[in-house]
């Protein structure tokens, strides 16, 4: 009832000779963000405008907006320093200005949209309610030695602009083309390492979008370009089996970590902003039993089957949706079968042949989902082949699908570092693409419910890492790129790790 008064008070807001494109992004960005949900947002419109970047990085810490890169070398000195205003509005006024325009489910939301934003010229100067913004921005910061000081940030239309930041104490893997890293963080392999940079761009992803109809070819052809560095050819399935795959990158790490008897694995899901949350679960398959899976309690998704979800998963029919539901599901119906499941699972033990019946399903619904992840649980080798100490790391940037891991393997256990995700625990997720038909204008909507942490709500809200980045742990790190990691090492080894005779390594 409230938005639909929103939108009555927006609708009358447009007059009667009808409304320019700027004039109607205005109007709708603020009712949109008013659904308080960080996946519903509009995010294309066809207007006609230039964007460039404006260069510098700033990185949500301890509630601060803190710069984490510069490009002009005078401004090193202002590494590590807190962002007080931006063409002299005060940070906590655009971090309302923020929450005003796009959805927010924490202040970690408002902040890294506010740290995406101030990188943006057209972004940044709709924040700052400006036609246009001139050759340089002015950040007013407190540096690191409290003397405050204006920066005259460059703009720049120009990509892969040169980054300068602190020097750092690790080497991590190198990420390959669907932006996976595996490998050690020691000569010893004590420390095992697995990043992703991307919840988007491996394999299982693109077969799992595939066998659900959801068309990424364009994303696919993308993808490869920047894997072989080559104009895709061929057809969709031997495009997908050249990207790398999240699968027989861990094969390659376990079997490595099992002969070295790796006790550490540190997971990096830092600059992982989401996408198809598969490989949450071939991870977890890696590291723990599948009775353990089965068994762990991760709560529950409401899902709303609506015209526009089946617009976006061809491959799904209501008929089937009443297969796996009940026969009299309607078109636009909830499912509430998660839900009905976990309240079930607090008072009722599951006989041993449910737990067979699930493990048989299990591996069905994986091989017809993705079959290269398929093909190794059928294979029956991998399920937690090496069982290390798990630490997974996390920032404001860490979101959907890479928070979804964060949370599973929070659930088994592991140990959580780094900053607080921009993600609630229980909030709508999972985006379903629509493109109004008169302004062209593109955005995405929220079809489930997900309910992580049921009997937890503060955490819910926003779950603080067993260990957090704070701005004195990482003033104390020298604003080291990588403290975060550096954090986690010091926690799993009970010492700072050392600067020198520590390299990183692939695995093989």
């Amino acid at each position: 009832m409230a938005f639909r008064k929103r939108f009555a008070d927006a609708e009358v807001q447009i007059p009667p000779e009808g409304i320019g494109p700027r004039g109607y992004k205005d109007l709708l960005l603020p009712l949109v963000a008013q659904v308080g949900d960080g996946h519903t947002e509009l995010y294309a419109w066809s207007l006609p405008s230039s964007n460039a970047s404006i260069l510098i990085d700033l990185l949500p810490i301890e509630e601060h907006l803190v710069v984490a890169s510069v490009h002009d070398p005078k401004q090193r000195s202002a590494i590590g320093a807190i962002l007080e205003a931006i063409e002299g509005i005060p940070v906590t006024d655009l971090v309302q200005r923020m929450g005003a325009r796009k959805g927010f489910e924490n202040i970690y939301t408002n902040l890294q949209h506010l740290a995406e934003a101030a990188a943006s010229t057209r972004d940044l100067a709709g924040l700052l309610e400006r036609p246009s913004l001139g050759d340089f921005v002015v950040f007013t910061v407190r540096l690191p030695s409290g003397a405050r000081a204006d920066l005259q940030v460059p703009i720049s239309s120009e990509r892969g602009w040169q980054r300068l930041e602190a020097p750092s104490l690790v080497r991590l893997p190198a990420q390959d083309g669907a932006k996976l890293a595996a490998g050690f963080l020691d000569d010893a392999c004590t420390v095992g390492y697995f990043g992703m940079g991307s919840a988007m761009d491996y394999r299982e992803a693109f077969e799992d979008w595939r066998s659900s109809g959801n068309d990424k070819s364009s994303h696919l052809d993308n993808v490869l370009r920047r894997v072989t560095g080559q104009d895709p050819t061929g057809d969709t399935e031997h495009k997908i089996a050249q990207i790398p795959a999240v699968t027989e990158c861990l094969i390659r790490l376990f079997t490595e970590m099992k002969a070295h008897r790796t006790p550490i694995l540190i997971i990096d899901m830092r600059e992982n902003e989401g996408g198809n949350s598969l490989f949450t679960g071939i991870l977890e398959y890696f590291l723990y039993p599948l009775d353990t899976i089965f068994s762990a309690g991760q709560g529950y998704q409401v899902r709303r089957y609506s015209a526009l979800y089946f617009q976006n998963y061809p491959g799904d029919t209501l008929d089937k949706v009443r297969a796996r539901t009940s026969p009299d599901f309607q078109l636009g119906d909830l499912d509430f079968s998660q839900q009905l499941r976990w309240r079930a699972s607090r008072t009722v033990i599951p006989s041993d042949g449910e737990k067979a019946q699930w493990k048989r399903q299990y591996a069905e619904n994986q091989l017809e989902r993705a079959p290269t992840f398929g093909r190794a649980v059928k294979e029956n080798r991998w399920n937690a082949s090496w069982s290390p100490r798990v630490l997974v790391l996390s920032s404001a940037r860490t979101y959907s699908a890479a928070f979804d891991a964060v949370l599973t393997l929070r659930a088994h256990g592991a140990t959580v570092v780094g900053v607080p995700s921009s993600q609630a625990a229980n909030c709508f997720i999972d985006t379903l693409h629509f493109q109004l038909t008169h302004s062209q204008a593109q955005g995405g909507l929220s079809y489930k419910w997900s309910v992580r942490l049921p009997e937890d709500l503060k955490a819910g809200s926003l779950l603080r890492p067993d260990l957090e980045l704070t701005y004195e742990r990482f003033e104390a790190l020298h604003f080291d790129p990588n403290a975060t990691v550096l954090l986690a090492l010091e926690m799993a080894l009970g010492k700072p790790w050392p600067s020198a005779g520590s390299q990183s390594r692939q695995s093989r």
